[in-house]
Order: C-alpha cells, then structure tokens, then sequence
C-alpha cells in the first residue's frame, strides 16, 4: 500500500506535463522495425529517434553520425538535448544514466523494474528519462515520437514510469527469418571513420533471445495501448494492416504511400542511411541461405512450438 502511493505520488508531479505521445517499437532485432520505423516517420507532426535509449553510448563516444547526417554530437536535436539535461539537472552524470540504461536492457532484471521506481536512486534516473523524452518533443516542436529502441526492458521502464501516452507496437517477425539476419555480416553506416558491423549472434543466443522477449512482452499488453503485429502479416496485407495500425496510434496520415524521411535516429538497421526514397513494402519469400538445414528445422519447429504454449 505504501509502494502504491509513493509510486502515485510520483506520477502526480509530472501531470501537469504535456506529454508526448510515444509510438514504440518494441521486439527483438532484425524484426523489420526499420521498415514500421519509416511508414510510422510519415505522421505529420512526428520525430522519428530511432533506437534513442542508445543516446548515453553513441553521443558522448563520438563516433557516429545521426539520422540527419550530421555527426550526433553537432547534430541540432540532440546536441541541443544534451545543453539542456546539464542545465537542468547540475549533477548529470552521463555515466551514471548510461549504466541504468544498461542494467534495465538485463532480462534478469525485468521483474525488479515495478520496485526499483520504488527508489529515490531509480526515481531520478526516471525523472532524467522524463526530461529526455519531453526535451526530444520541445526542441524537434513534434510531439509525436517514433521510437524504435525494440529493447523489452526499457518499453517496459518506460510503461511502469506511467507519465507518458505510451503506445506500444510488439513486432515479431518468424524465428526462421530472424535467425538468417542474426547471420549476415552488415556493414553499419553510421560509424564514419571506422569499419563497425552489425553484432551476429550464435543459434543458442538467438533462440533464448527470442523466446525470452515473446515471454517478457506479455507484460507490455498490460499498457493501455498494446497492439501485436506480425512481420509477415504486414508484408502479405499492408492495406489492412497499415489500417490498423493508422487507428491504433491514433493520428491521421496517408497509408497509401511513403517514403523514407531523414530522421535523428540512432543506431538501428544500415536502410535507414537512405532518405526520401519510396517505401516499397515487398512480400517476397526470405531466402533462408545463411542457415544450414539443421537449423532451418530448429528455428521453424521453435517457432510452431512457442507460438502454441506462449499466449
């Protein structure tokens, strides 16, 4: 009953707030956030961040370039972003924000989440994500933010701080197509001076990961606004879909075509290094290559099997 009413206590000093509405993202890598990324980017008043929770790694390491193509510490969003937590906040430690953000992406640490806002140490750190998000809708004048962080642990921070209009988009793409991804060697464009590639992760990685965010995001339906869209779904009937999704966010714009509008994303998937391109949204069959018949029998039977017991 205590926690209760000093979590409510909390949430009441940020009403008075406008708040943004925030369209996540959320599931495992190589899901084809990218993709829902740049059809969501095409709503008339919206930012499109991409993996923002990156921004207390990429800013201050200095080494990539944002969405905009400028490099992220000189880029007008974010640059302006960081001026204004250090005003704000006197004893920001970049570092410190940097290894709370890493200790919410643990699964083991997905359950404490509730309590750990429970803490004075847990509630500034909340407070600073507050400011962060507020500052992304005030300097970019859009109070629409596309945020395609897909990170399980920090949606679900995000759902337990309770301040936000937080819509949440779990996507799930096959295991099968997931894990061939998982395998390819990509080149990432945002790092300038240096050759970075995507991470690839090992079959057992890639199986655990999955199943575990299938498990966890069962706790994001609990959000006001959840909505579960398959990879394939949106690719086979885009019309419906796009329908859909159009009403679940809850803001007008074209689903009939779109293109690739330059963004301040972070991180994320290397098609994002094109811009006002046309979105094609193609339903050709994945080309299983990189996985060896073995695997391709794992990946599928998990996938039928997961999609049977977690509900």
């Amino acid at each position: 009953y205590i926690i209760e009413i000093c979590k409510e206590e909390f949430k009441h000093q940020y009403l008075h707030i406008l708040k943004p509405k925030i369209i996540y993202i959320a599931g495992d890598g190589r899901s084809g956030s990218t993709l829902l990324d740049s059809i969501l980017s095409n709503i008339e008043g919206s930012v499109s961040v991409g993996e923002c929770h990156r921004f207390w790694v990429r800013f201050y390491e200095k080494e990539t370039l944002c969405g905009c193509g400028e490099k992220i510490e000189r880029c007008t969003l974010w640059s302006k972003i960081d001026e204004k937590l250090h005003q704000k906040f006197p004893d920001y430690d970049s570092e410190f924000i940097r290894e709370k953000v890493k200790e919410i992406q643990y699964f083991k640490n997905f359950k404490k989440i509730p309590k750990l806002l429970q803490t004075k140490e847990w509630q500034d750190f909340a407070e600073i994500v507050i400011y962060f998000y507020n500052q992304i809708a005030k300097t970019s004048q859009r109070n629409i933010i596309i945020d395609s962080s897909k990170s399980i642990g920090w949606c679900y921070f995000l759902q337990n701080i309770g301040v936000f209009d937080l819509r949440i988009i779990h996507l799930e793409r096959n295991l099968a197509s997931v894990a061939n991804s998982w395998k390819k060697k990509m080149l990432l464009p945002e790092y300038y001076d240096k050759d970075v590639f995507m991470p690839q992760k090992t079959n057992m990685v890639i199986l655990k990961s999955w199943i575990k965010i299938k498990v966890l995001a069962l706790a994001l339906k609990k959000n006001n606004y959840f909505m579960f869209l398959k990879y394939e779904s949106l690719c086979q009937r885009p019309e419906f879909w796009l329908a859909k999704i159009k009403e679940f966010v809850g803001e007008p714009f074209d689903i009939t075509e779109f293109i690739m509008i330059p963004t301040h994303s972070i991180g994320g998937n290397p098609m994002r290094s094109g811009s006002n391109k046309k979105i094609v949204i193609s339903n050709k069959k994945v080309d299983l290559h990189h996985l060896n018949f073995f695997e391709k029998i794992i990946f599928k039977s998990s996938n039928v099997i997961a999609k049977t017991i977690i509900k």
